[in-house]
């Protein structure tokens, strides 16, 4: 980041100022002169303009959060159709 994500009068239509915004919500460091990676999240038919790809960005370990809570819910129904027999 050239500089800290709160001094970006555009945030709204850049990636990684909008990645770096939820980073330090969560209270990760994010900062001038950091690298923030980030992949764009899109479903089939969704808008694909610039500012809609950047409210899209998602950090690397916001992606492998939702895919562990995907699976941590799969398994917990096939454990309950277990379970119901």
């Amino acid at each position: 980041m050239g500089k800290n994500p709160e001094d970006y009068p555009d945030a709204k239509s850049q990636p990684h100022v909008q990645v770096a915004l939820r980073m330090k919500t969560r209270g990760v460091s994010a900062r001038a002169g950091d690298v923030i990676p980030y992949v764009f999240c899109f479903k089939d038919g969704e808008d694909s303009s610039k500012t809609a790809q950047a409210e899209r960005a998602k950090h690397p370990d916001e992606v492998r959060r939702a895919v562990d809570e995907v699976r941590t819910g799969e398994v917990t129904i096939v454990i309950v159709k277990l379970l119901q027999g």
